[in-house]
């Protein structure tokens, strides 16, 4: 009966399918050891090997291809069916690319995609939303299934001309929900804006049987935001930006910077996530000592900008042990098990099941750091709890936690009254159908 609360630690982000080739059902891999002839049996030649790898360096260089593609898992199953097709085989022209070919792949696509709602159907799935906006200032939303099979995207809307309320969001997942079958959506994941809030409650309120969660990996951005909101905090990630954006607005003071680093970055502050701040703060500890000796040495101390008030400031802050290295170490420290749990939350792997105890190690982890002076640690935890608690907690949380075996059967598990509420408050959600379909 528990079933579908089991398929729900299992249901945040998988990893891409990989399609295999049609002629892998007609040859032995060439890629797997001991599967292909020996060297000398296919009369091998080490100059035409090394020609045929100059000739994909030539093309790679010429067509402005990124060298990563080559980690893509699509690259090596090319060139194996290549080879099995032996010499003379003519490649795809480019009417061939966006023609047949292209219209063979889109037909793939829709076959795994029905392949994908009968995972649905048998072990449910997650309605995800992602709002972001593009270069030209479109508002655009997009849905996302995700499942024991993988996570699929759905579609895209463009929101630009709507009111993007509670009621116009609630209309838009509803689509989704008829879509993918009311009967096999376990939850619908958003993020928290107050209008994605109230749109959770609206759609809780009409399909009874569905849970509205809001982003994990979100709510805990926040708690990072809310954090660098403390006053020596946010002085302290002030300096260490100002650093970053003078070293990296001035060409020749960067360059003197990789000399004395020997070419190690400091990672600059982004717009969007506070703990980009965090290791921000992180890569100018690793790299405190070449700042100095580089602030110390003839070059900088010679240069137009060791006088202006940019260059002063960033050496006061370089050699400010009590008001600027003291209290980075300490931010670096505490906030590094939130940020942790922040990468577990926004991983590929399945998260569900680890908000919940994770949380309570992070704050656990935080106590250890300040040796368990409440002074210290409790106005933090005072901004992790709010957050928790107002926004991310759910039932759905607990139970997923009480159905991780990870946790089940260790000695610290314990399955308190909170723990089995929230079993219950899930199970109460679904019908006898919904519990022994």
């Amino acid at each position: 009966m528990l079933l579908p609360l089991v398929v729900v630690v299992g249901m945040l982000n998988i990893g891409p399918r990989i399609r295999k080739s049609r002629l892998d059902s007609f040859f032995v891999p060439r890629t797997i050891p001991g599967s292909q002839p020996s060297l000398e049996g296919m009369g091998w030649n080490k100059e035409v090997h090394d020609a045929a790898k100059m000739a994909i360096g030539r093309f790679w260089s010429y067509s402005c291809i990124p060298f990563f593609v080559a980690r893509s898992p699509y690259w090596q199953q090319m060139v194996d069916a290549i080879t099995i097709c032996g010499a003379g085989f003519k490649a795809p022209s480019e009417s061939d690319l966006r023609g047949p070919i292209l219209s063979q792949m889109v037909d793939d696509v829709k076959k795994d995609l029905d392949e994908q709602r009968h995972i649905w159907s048998t072990k449910g799935c997650t309605i995800m939303t992602d709002g972001w906006t593009d270069r030209r200032n479109r508002t655009l939303l997009n849905f996302l299934v995700s499942s024991a099979g993988g996570t699929v995207f759905i579609k895209s809307i463009d929101t630009s001309a709507h009111c993007k309320n509670a009621t116009y969001l609630c209309e838009q997942i509803e689509e989704v929900i008829e879509d993918v079958g009311e009967e096999n959506v376990v939850q619908v994941v958003t993020d928290n804006a107050a209008n994605y809030v109230a749109a959770g409650r609206l759609l809780m309120e009409r399909h009874p049987s569905i849970i509205w969660t809001p982003c994990a990996a979100h709510c805990i951005d926040l708690m990072l935001e809310d954090i660098g909101k403390i006053p020596w905090v946010k002085r302290c990630v002030e300096r260490a930006r100002n650093v970053c954006k003078f070293v990296y607005n001035h060409s020749w003071v960067l360059a003197l910077m990789r000399q004395y680093t020997e070419q190690k970055e400091l990672h600059r502050p982004g717009i969007t996530r506070f703990a980009t701040n965090f290791l921000t703060l992180q890569s100018m500890l690793r790299s405190k000592p070449a700042l100095r000796r580089m602030i110390v040495g003839e070059e900088w101390s010679s240069s137009s900008y060791a006088t202006t008030p940019a260059g002063i400031e960033m050496a006061d802050c370089i050699f400010d042990e009590q008001g600027f290295w003291v209290p980075c170490d300490e931010i670096v420290k505490f906030v590094k098990p939130l940020v942790v749990l922040l990468r577990v939350a926004d991983g590929d792997k399945p998260a569900m099941g680890y908000i919940y105890e994770g949380m309570d190690r992070a704050k656990e982890a935080i106590r250890f750091v300040y040796g368990a002076d409440e002074s210290k640690y409790g106005p933090i935890w005072e901004i992790i709890d709010r957050r928790w608690h107002h926004q991310l907690h759910r039932p759905i949380h607990a139970a997923a936690y009480y159905l991780n075996l990870a946790f089940r059967f260790i000695p610290s598990f314990k399955a308190d009254a909170e723990v089995l509420n929230g079993l219950y408050a899930i199970m109460g959600r679904w019908d006898l159908l919904v519990l022994l379909r």
